[in-house]
């Protein structure tokens, strides 16, 4: 930890995919970075390393201290990349630094790690026997050596007697971000009601640490367990699967989103689908954060994309947000059936299949009750007469 600021003076990193050495980014003499594919994983006609670095020997330049997109969406954001820019000692600006940081352990199945080093995962943040042993607060402070994206405070986990963990798991530990309370309970109640859409879910329990603070533990579903270890999954969100960095992850339409996602799954119209159902869900359960980092396609073990498990879907109307995160046919607003109709047009669905879509997320978004939360007042009273009119509209 203490030589992190030594990753500044790396002028090369090796990138792996699936275990194998796939190719190299160096810093150029005008503080840019270029990635390029090694000849001999060329040769050997494996997979690309992601879908906007294609198998070519044409090498891929980015200037002022950037990564390619891909790459830049493998990083933490918010809270957790501020406290690795600050271990490093550098500026948000020098991606390749950040990545090089947290690069042995990164979403899907691609690691970075310094020129001629073995890509070895670090340890868990929360490594322990049972989160009763832990103190939340701490962690949330801490240096994460895991590229875990999204802006939520979170902290890698192996916990051996927690939930989940019992035929083994690779976990990550949401905490309640102190601008939001609540959330751990409220993705929590969201995510249980999700399984009603009949597609994949992340699979997710509450825990407590030892002065009650409560934490989400999630599975990762890009990890396998193998005879030997573990296997890591090929995993993009929207906005690496557009070539676009975290930040433009709220300046694309649903549509272009569903399309690109789907456009590279074996079975698109079945992955337009899963997404239609999706978004529909997250309208009528608040959720204003469906963006396009919080929808993804996963490799299996066999090759072949297919749409990730639901992640990330609490209801941020609690918290005053009472629109869309992407817009659906123009608007982010005051939408109703004929516009999650031209939403299904635009994405190839079936008018037949949209409807059946319809009726399946308004059974599973009634099976919400918001009243569970620790949630009380104009919030609540709010949200609830929102998603009333949000479900009468789609059910006319």
């Amino acid at each position: 930890m203490a030589d992190l600021h030594r990753l500044r003076f790396v002028a090369v990193a090796d990138v792996y995919k699936a275990g194998r050495l796939a190719g190299r980014l160096e810093r150029t003499a005008d503080a840019g970075t270029v990635f390029a594919y090694d000849q001999a994983y060329l040769a050997a006609g494996h997979p690309p390393v992601a879908v906007t670095l294609p198998l070519t020997g044409d090498p891929v330049t980015v200037p002022s201290g950037g990564v390619p997109a891909f790459f830049a969406g493998l990083l933490p954001e918010g809270h957790r990349l501020t406290v690795l820019k600050d271990a490093v000692k550098t500026s948000l600006d020098d991606e390749l630094s950040l990545l090089l940081a947290v690069g042995a352990d990164a979403p899907g199945d691609v690691q970075v790690v310094p020129a001629g080093q073995s890509p070895v995962e670090p340890e868990p943040l929360a490594d322990s026997t049972s989160p009763q042993e832990l103190d939340f607060t701490v962690l949330a402070a801490a240096v994460d050596l895991h590229a875990l994206p999204g802006v939520q405070e979170k902290a890698s986990a192996s916990m051996l007697t927690a939930p989940l963990t019992t035929r083994g798991a690779r976990l990550i530990l949401k905490l309640n971000p102190p601008r939001h309370p609540h959330l751990v309970e409220n993705e929590a109640l969201h995510l249980a009601a999700a399984k009603g859409l009949k597609i994949p879910v992340a699979e997710a329990a509450v825990v407590a640490d030892r002065h009650g603070r409560r934490g989400l533990l999630v599975e990762r579903f890009d990890r396998v367990r193998e005879r030997e270890g573990w296997g890591r999954l090929p995993l993009e969100d929207a906005a690496q699967v557009m070539g676009l960095p975290p930040a433009a992850k709220y300046t694309v339409a649903s549509e272009d989103a569903v399309l690109a996602l789907a456009a590279v799954c074996k079975a698109p119209v079945v992955a337009a689908r899963n997404l239609y159902l999706q978004f529909v869900f997250a309208w009528l359960t608040g959720n204003g954060d469906l963006h396009a980092k919080n929808v993804s396609v996963l490799g299996g073990q066999t090759g072949g994309f297919a749409i990730a498990p639901v992640y990330d879907v609490p209801c941020t109307l609690l918290y005053g947000d009472d629109s869309l995160a992407l817009p659906v046919d123009g608007r982010t607003k005051n939408l109703r059936a004929r516009h999650w109709a031209a939403f299904a047009r635009a994405i190839g669905l079936p008018e037949r299949a949209a409807l059946a879509a319809n009726t399946l997320a308004l059974k599973a978004a009634s099976a919400v009750d918001l009243t569970s939360l620790p949630f009380e007042g104009s919030p609540l009273t709010h949200a609830q007469r929102e998603l009333r009119h949000r479900r009468g509209q789609l059910e006319t």
